[in-house]
């Protein structure tokens, strides 16, 4: 049996993402279109049909009223999975605040999605 170890159980979810990623001096380096596949309150999984090659991210997604939120990440890992798209792990930036509303407009906007 596989032991979580994580601070933060993971909610599954399915939303689409834009991240931006810039270099240290904040230049941007990549544009990817992901998928969100869990999130938790620290960070969250995406996909992607291309490699995230940036450490910095700007996160973009639609809110259920089809306003925009956004966040910055740190990148965590990145590996290919066996589909062939890569899975990157993110680790959410900003104020406990900000973080709580990221997570809980995405998960609304999934939820408000499935409807």
């Amino acid at each position: 049996m596989k032991i979580e170890e994580r601070e933060y159980p993971r909610v599954k979810i399915c939303n689409t993402v834009s991240c931006i990623g810039s270099d240290d001096g904040g230049t941007i380096i990549e544009k990817i279109i992901g998928v969100v596949l869990d999130i938790s309150q620290n960070g969250l999984l995406i996909e992607s049909i291309q490699e995230v090659e940036s450490a910095n991210l700007s996160l973009m997604a639609s809110t259920k009223e089809n306003g925009l939120i956004e966040i910055k990440g740190k990148v965590s890992d990145c590996r290919k999975a066996k589909s062939g798209k890569f899975r990157t792990g993110i680790l959410l930036q900003g104020t406990h605040e900000e973080v709580v509303r990221f997570i809980r407009e995405l998960v609304q906007a999934h939820h408000h999605q499935k409807k």
